[in-house]
């Protein structure tokens, strides 16, 4: 079985092709679990919207800036 020089080009274009449509892909979803990372490691205020690192295992904690109670979602306070 011999593969001509047209089949041989076509299926590096495919190959190709398909190489960069992976590396897009991954490029997201690293993209997209970065910064899911980063929002479990921080906590938002509320109502300054400042970013402060977050303890773990801490369900209310202080805003820094304006010294409001933060909840964390799941926490029975929030009904």
């Amino acid at each position: 079985m011999t593969i001509e020089l047209t089949h041989f080009f076509l299926i590096f274009i495919v190959l190709s092709f398909g190489w960069v449509a992976l590396d897009f892909l991954m490029g997201k979803f690293s993209e997209r679990f970065s910064r899911w990372r980063s929002k479990r490691k921080y906590r938002e205020c509320h109502i300054c919207k400042n970013r402060y690192p977050e303890r773990p295992g801490q369900k209310l904690s202080t805003c820094p800036d304006c010294e409001t109670l933060n909840l964390k979602k799941g926490h029975r306070r929030l009904g």
